[in-house]
Parts: C-alpha cells; sequence; structure tokens
C-alpha cells in the first residue's frame, strides 16, 4: 500500500512529552492513573493531510484514527468493523454493508453511509490528485472517474447510499478479499474538509471514526491520540493516550526506548536489532512487502544491464551480514505471505531471483559492455539513513565486481521522493507493502496503465511491459482461481525478464516493546494497531 523509507533531538523529544502531557510509562500508572502509549516510529511521514496520504508512516497515524466498514482484528485479519454485515451477489460484483446502529464520528455526530458515498467519492475527484486511490479502483467506475473519462461523473461510481445505514458497492470484476480493501475505505467529515483544506492541522476539526481521536497534533514533532469515547467498540480499548512522535535520528530513538522515555518502538535500525536479538522485548510480525530499487529505465534501457545488476548482488550477505536485517532475500515480486488457495504464492511460483557473477559478466559482454567497458557510472540515489546508505554502498561495491562504476547521493527524507519524480538518478531505494491478501497488491504499481510514463522506473512502451500490462488485466476479468493466479504467475516472470525494478528482500516488521505492554498488533500490511493494547499495572 505504501511507500517505505527517529526523533530529532532528545530535548525536542523531550519537549514534546512535556508540552503535550506525556509522561514515562513507568511513572503513567502511578502519577496519573491513564494507560499512556510512548511510542516513535522515525520522521515525519511526507503527508499528513490523510485523503492525500499514501505512505506507509502516514497510513499507521490514520488506521488509529479511522476505520472501515471492516477493521483489522487481534489476530491480523479483517473482521467487520462499521458494517455490523454485509451480503454480496451470486457474481460477486455488488456488496451491500449495513452500518451499525448509532454509529459516530469522533466528535459525536452522526455517521451514515452517506459519508461514505460522499469520502469515496471526493477522494477519487480528478481535481483532487489524491495518489492514495490504488484500493478504490476496485470500485466500478472509480478509475473513469478519477481520470476524468469523457461521460463519466461522480454518479455513475459504483458507491451508493441506500438509506442511512444501506451502502451499496459494485465493483468492477469479482473481488474475493474486498472485505480486506473495505478495512481502508475510510469516511471523513466532509463538511468540515470541504469548508477548511487545513482541517487536519487542528484537534477540532481533525475528525475520524476509530478507536482514538486527535488531542494534539504538531506536523514537525508528532500527535496525541487519546480514546475515543464515541467508538463503536470503545468499552474494549484500554489505552488512554497515545504519544505519537515523530524522532528522526535512528540512534536519538533508540536511546529514548532504553531509557524509557518510550515504551514501544518499531523502524528499527541493525543497531536496535543487534542489541536486542535475543531479548522477549523484540518482536517480529511477518508483512506483504518488498524493498526493492528501481531503475531509471530510460537511462538504463537495456534489460541484459538491468538483470545483470541483480545478478551482481548476494542478497544472502547483503541482509545477513552487512546491514544485519531479519529480512528474507527476494526471490520475486511477490512476498511470502501472499496465498494460492492453501499455498504461499511465493513457494508456488519458486524463487525467480538468483545471485551469478558469471552470467552478469555474459549479459554484460552480450549488451557490448564486456567488463562494463562504455558503461556510463550510475548516480544511485537513497535516503540519509544508516540502513539505506549501507544498502547502497553495498550495492556499488558488488557492481564494482562486474565492472559498473557508480556514484551515491543521499536526500533528506522530506525531499526524496520529490527527486525520484525527476529523471535525475538512475538507481532509487524504494519498496512497497501491499494491502490484502492477493498477487495483485504486489504486481500492479508496475502497470503502465494505472500509472502512465511518470511511474517511479518509466517502464512502459516496450514489447515485455505491454504484455505484464495484458495477463496483470487478464487477471482482473478471470473467475476461475486457479487461472487467475497462474497469470498473476506468468505476469511476475515477465517483470522479472525486463527487470526495471531489482527485487532485494521481503520484508519483516519489527518492534521493540516494554515488558508491561501487551496486546500491540501488526497487520500483514505493517501497520501498527493501538487499540487492543494494555499496560500491566507495575508490581
Amino acid at each position: 500500500m505504501k511507500k517505505t523509507g527517529l526523533l530529532m533531538l532528545i530535548p525536542a523529544a523531550l519537549g514534546v512529552m512535556l508540552l503535550l502531557g506525556a509522561c514515562r510509562p513507568k511513572d503513567a500508572a502511578s502519577t496519573s492513573g491513564l494507560k499512556i502509549i510512548n511510542y516513535a516510529n522515525g520522521n515525519a511521514p511526507p503527508v499528513l493531510e490523510p485523503v492525500m496520504n499514501n505512505y506507509l508512516k502516514g497510513s499507521y497515524i490514520m488506521v488509529n484514527l479511522f476505520d472501515g466498514l471492516f477493521r483489522i482484528g487481534k489476530n491480523g485479519i479483517a473482521e467487520p468493523g462499521y458494517a455490523e454485515s454485509h451480503t454480496v451477489s451470486a457474481d460477486g460484483l455488488v456488496w451491500t454493508f449495513t452500518i451499525r446502529e448509532n454509529a459516530r464520528f469522533s466528535d459525536g455526530s452522526p455517521l451514515t453511509a452517506r459519508d461514505w458515498e460522499r469520502s469515496v467519492k471526493h477522494r477519487l475527484r480528478p481535481d483532487i490528485a489524491s495518489k492514495g486511490v490504488d484500493l478504490y479502483m476496485f470500485i466500478k467506475n472509480a478509475e473513469a472517474f478519477n481520470q476524468a473519462a469523457p461521460n463519466i461523473g461522480a454518479d455513475d461510481v459504483g458507491i451508493k447510499a441506500i438509506d442511512g445505514r444501506t451502502l451499496e458497492i459494485t465493483l468492477e470484476n469479482p473481488t474475493p478479499f474486498f472485505t480486506d480493501v473495505a478495512c481502508y475505505l475510510f469516511p471523513y467529515k466532509m463538511d468540515i474538509l470541504e469548508q477548511n483544506p487545513e482541517w487536519f492541522k487542528k484537534p477540532e476539526t481533525f475528525i475520524g471514526n476509530g478507536a482514538f481521536r486527535v488531542k494534539a497534533v504538531d506536523p514537525q514533532t508528532g500527535f496525541v491520540f487519546e480514546k475515543n469515547p464515541n467508538y463503536f467498540d470503545a468499552d474494549n480499548v484500554n489505552i488512554d493516550l497515545v504519544n505519537y512522535q515523530f524522532i528522526d535520528n535512528d540512534a536519538v530513538a533508540f536511546s529514548a526506548y532504553r531509557n524509557g522515555d518510550l515504551n514501544v518502538h518499531d523502524g528499527l535500525d541493525s543497531a536496535a536489532l543487534q542489541s536486542y536479538r535475543d531479548s522477549p522485548e523484540l518482536h517480529t510480525f511477518p508483512v506483504i512487502g518488498t524493498g526493492y530499487t528501481s531503475v531509471h529505465t530510460g537511462n538504463i534501457p537495456d534489460a541484459r544491464v538491468r538483470r545483470a545488476l541483480s545478478l551482481a548482488i548476494d542478497r544472502e550477505r547483503l541482509l545477513k551480514n552487512i546491514l544485519q536485517l531479519p529480512y528474507r532475500p527476494a526471490e520475486g515480486a511477490v512476498p511470502y505471505g501472499i496465498h494460492w488457495g492453501g499455498r504461499e504464492f511465493r513457494e508456488v511460483a519458486g524463487n525467480l531471483i538468483k545471485f551469478d557473477l558469471d552470467e552478469a559478466r555474459r549479459l554484460l559482454a552480450e549488451a557490448g559492455y564486456p567488463g562494463g567497458a562504455g558503461l556510463p557510472t550510475y548516480r544511485i540515489i537513497c535516503q540519509n539513513s544508516r540502513d539505506d546508505q549501507e544498502l547502497v554502498q553495498a550495492y556499488q561495491a558488488m557492481w564494482k565486481e562486474i565492472g559498473v562504476e557508480s556514484t551515491i547521493t543521499t536526500y533528506e527524507p522530506s525531499v526524496y521522493w520529490d527527486v525520484l519524480d525527476t529523471d535525475n538518478w538512475d538507481l532509487a531505494r524504494d519498496g512497497w507493502t501491499g494491502d490484502y491478501d492477493d498477487p495483485k497488491t504486489s504486481l500492479f504499481i508496475w502497470m503502465a496503465y494505472k500509472e502512465g510514463p511518470n511511474k517511479e522506473h518509466r517502464w512502459y512502451n516496450t514489447p515485455n511491459a505491454r504484455e505484464f500490462d495484458r495477463l496483470m488485466q487478464a487477471a482482473d476479468r478471470e473467475l476461475d482461481a486457479e487461472k487467475r493466479m497462474t497469470l498473476f504467475q506468468q505476469a511476475e516472470k515477465v517483470l522479472l525478464e525486463d527487470m526495471p525494478s531489482l527485487m532485494v528482500s521481503h520484508y519483516v516488521e519489527t518492534a521493540l516493546i516494554k515488558p508491561e505492554v501487551t496486546g500491540i498488533v501488526k497487520s500483514n500490511i505493517g501497520h501498527i494497531y493501538f487499540r487492543y493494547a494494555d499496560i500491566r499495572p507495575a508490581r
């Protein structure tokens, strides 16, 4: 679902706690009687506006402030949320949801099926240009409306409030995993949103419907969430406050956890992982994400050269010995956690990624660059975190073994993604975490018809790119589950023949959690949820 990429300085981080009324977790029970989570996950997300967010770290915030028709349960699986029940038509296209009686926004105002209809259609508006509408594209005519297709208006989008409690959603194609999608169809307080473009900057206008609501917000330093008394399941929410802090330095965040200023911390670097690798405070969570390096195919147009770059990466050594991260070496674009019936898609599709220096050298020679002779010096870009820099430095050394020279340019996280929108790079650190248990969530980002010539890897108008799109669109129309998965398998092979991105790792999420904190949930797409958490009383 989101791009993947902690706290400024200790005095600044502690100042946030004091300004927002926080206290250390070890003092929470004794001084205030409140149950408080003090949490950090790195720098501020590039976008805090919920309608425009398409970043994983931004989504960590949104999933605690908003709930969909379904929600992620304690076991990480979708369960009924604001829809107390639903039905599906025989052809799998029409889903009818019944909204819970007396559903409320976090300010106590009524929440109806009409709010969902208005919110979805607003986010799809062409003039809004939201990047976070991938999941909406399963809805009939959503893409056409979003792309300003002729004769398609908001009324043609397949979402309609039949009455205050009945919401009907018509899909483009049968979508058996739509309950996963429904977890992220959030309703917004549209009257406020339309009147105030900066509604998300103040607690009184940042209105959601999730387990928590905004008590304080500072775009540079973080949020304070408080329990939402109007949440439909408020009786089962035990945490009173969440201090969600932005800390822009890994070492500072790690120090804050060790000295007790944080009781939950993720986005861990290799130093934190090594320090706690044998500790019960280190928790791991499987996620459906893949780390990769995007290739600007306009600047590196020969697929043989791109495949050579991939073949020269020793992923096992990179992850275990250099980065010392618990990720799995990538075996394809689709990660583990995506299923083919009762089996792992990855196990059925097999390992499509190899380490083979001899084959890499052979491909370079075949392309007319023996030993790398004649190739330009490639420009690698990444964020300025230690892990990112160690990663691309390892690439640089590995590619040098086959004669490929490169330079590295680092950027602050706040500007990195803007640079990626330019042509001033050849290879770029990147990654993607999916949204649902289906291969499409990991493959669609390479579809030309979805993102056009501005997509990061610039892979379009080649025979393989067109064949990839054809296979993906055929999978959208296929009703037979086995044939559909076979189409995805074929599409992945075509993708990796052209190698517009170098697949490097399959993600595993980690978190440090103090012993007194229980019930922290991370979903299979990496989101952290505090609504099931609790804090044991001090002994």
